[in-house]
């Protein structure tokens, strides 16, 4: 008997094999499950500066239109990123006023340059090395030839977050102009730029800066102060071109409102800029004025 139950066991253990290998294992002999991937954050490198320019647009000018109504580069803006370069411009402006019998010609030539002294900081400066007018009225004309303006100046960038930078800039107007016999103009300007670049062919930049401007002169210096608001966009399809629309407004003894516009080019690190203005109201007398200017970035 003891033989026949043991028999019988062991075939119902041989029959019930197949079903005990088909069941699944204990939950804490089951094989680990992967856990779920977790993203990766971006890394943003937050020492890169906001003026940092691809190698492939170095030489682009950036910044307002340097087109200027008064004293060489006075009350025109300034960029707000620091850079070291070196150029030359020229700039044509008229006056015709037939009502009036009057008409003005003039031509400067001029010398500039910035020096970053660090990223955030350059020192800059520009020299109307060559100043060429031509006055006519009802009855007398006048030509001459006579060294312009200079000024000096420097940019420190104080705020740089994401694309947005903003810098504060000052320059002095230096007493070396000839135009006028018997006085040297002199004078300051100090102000606020800033740009923002939300977008890699897009950016939008600002001035706000006051002036004041007097003489040394035995006659009346004709102290003059005023203020400048500028808001300009500059759209960039390609490494190599650029087009900027500025509206510029001025306030005080000398006022306009005017829009410029320009093209700007580069090659190599060669920037080009042709711009030109057109005061639509205020007591600024000019018609128009034109400007070409050459720069070769050097950092």
């Amino acid at each position: 008997m003891r033989r026949l139950v043991r028999s019988f066991a062991v075939a119902s253990l041989v029959s019930a094999a197949p079903a005990l290998a088909q069941q699944p294992a204990p939950a804490e002999a089951a094989a680990p499950v992967a856990a779920p991937e977790v993203a990766r954050p971006m890394i943003v490198d937050e020492g890169q500066p906001p003026c940092a320019q691809d190698a492939r647009e170095h030489g682009l000018p950036e910044g307002p239109v340097a087109l200027g109504f008064v004293e060489a580069d006075l009350s025109t803006g300034r960029r707000a990123c620091p850079r070291t370069e070196a150029g030359l411009g020229a700039r044509f402006g008229a006056i015709i006023d037939t009502p009036k019998f009057y008409g003005s010609l003039g031509v400067n030539g001029a010398l500039f340059g910035s020096w970053a002294l660090r990223p955030d900081t350059e020192l800059f400066a520009t020299l109307e090395a060559v100043s060429f007018n031509y006055t006519v009225n009802a009855v007398l004309s006048a030509t001459q030839l006579t060294l312009g303006n200079m000024t000096l100046g420097a940019t420190h960038a104080f705020l740089q977050r994401g694309g947005f930078i903003s810098s504060v800039s000052g320059r002095l107007l230096l007493p070396t102009s000839l135009d006028v016999p018997g006085a040297h103009p002199v004078g300051g300007e100090l102000g606020v730029s800033a740009s923002w670049r939300p977008k890699g062919w897009l950016e939008v930049h600002g001035y706000l800066g006051g002036d004041v401007t007097s003489a040394f002169s035995r006659a009346d210096p004709y102290t003059r102060l005023g203020g400048i608001l500028l808001a300009g966009v500059q759209l960039k399809p390609t490494s190599w071109f650029a087009f900027v629309l500025d509206l510029n407004g001025r306030a005080g003894a000398l006022t306009y409102f005017a829009p410029s516009a320009a093209l700007r080019f580069r090659v190599a690190k060669l920037g080009i800029e042709i711009g030109a203005t057109l005061p639509l109201a205020g007591t600024d007398r000019h018609d128009f004025i034109a400007a070409a200017r050459f720069s070769w970035r050097i950092d």
